[in-house]
């Protein structure tokens, strides 16, 4: 059965088809040049602690990977870090890392093409789905959803890549989702956690991260 260009886009949206179903989707892109290593020296100078919603105390980096341990004291608990998007405004990249997760805290959430609080993209792990989200002027929309169990204790390897308006999630090495959508052109990156049920502490960790940029 043949389906144009159009109509394979829409199936894919609704979740009737594989994103690779179109060619131009599966083409491979090139690595290229190291552009940002973790700094596992001196972290703090360059990850930045958001004001309101990182606890210092809550976060500690042991050869450059972070530990968090958030205590549910009340019913919005947070940890948000990011880079800063005047030093770190990247528009195509590779952000690659390992992370886990040791409590069943809410939403674990990958920001990347990172402005600010209000305009973002991100892949979010949360009830055993993967979704990718934007928001853009402060509006959230979820533009897609696959179901992804994660298992307790367990390390996964991350890899998002960005360029132009596409946009794709890879986990352990597996393509995991593709998605297209341009309204950011260039960012940094950011890692949040968040739980509202006042009992589950945001207990995680994430690997050395490497951006790589892509040509």
């Amino acid at each position: 059965m043949y389906f144009s260009v159009k109509v394979l886009r829409k199936l894919r949206s609704l979740g009737k088809l594989s994103f690779n179903e179109a060619p131009r989707d599966r083409a491979t892109w090139p690595e290229g040049e190291v552009f940002f290593r973790g700094d596992t020296v001196n972290p703090k100078e360059q990850w930045v602690y958001h004001p309101q919603y990182q606890d210092p105390t809550e976060l500690t980096f042991t050869d450059g990977t972070m530990h968090f341990r958030v205590k549910a004291e009340t019913a919005d608990e947070w940890a948000y870090l990011y880079l800063d998007p005047q030093e770190y405004n990247w528009g195509d990249y590779s952000w690659q890392m390992k992370f886990r997760r040791m409590t069943p805290f809410q939403e674990y959430a990958f920001n990347f093409r990172y402005v600010d609080f209000d305009n973002r993209y991100r892949y979010r792990f949360e009830d055993d789905l993967l979704f990718f989200d934007s928001k853009i002027r402060g509006k959230w929309r979820c533009h897609g959803r696959m179901p992804f169990p994660m298992a307790m204790g367990a390390w996964y390897d991350l890899r998002i890549d960005t360029r132009g308006d596409l946009h794709r999630c890879y986990v352990n090495g597996v393509l995991m989702m593709e998605n297209r959508e341009g309204s950011i052109p260039r960012g940094s990156i950011s890692i949040v956690l968040w739980e509202i049920d006042s009992k589950t502490d945001c207990v995680a960790e994430v690997g050395p991260a490497l951006v790589k940029k892509l040509v």
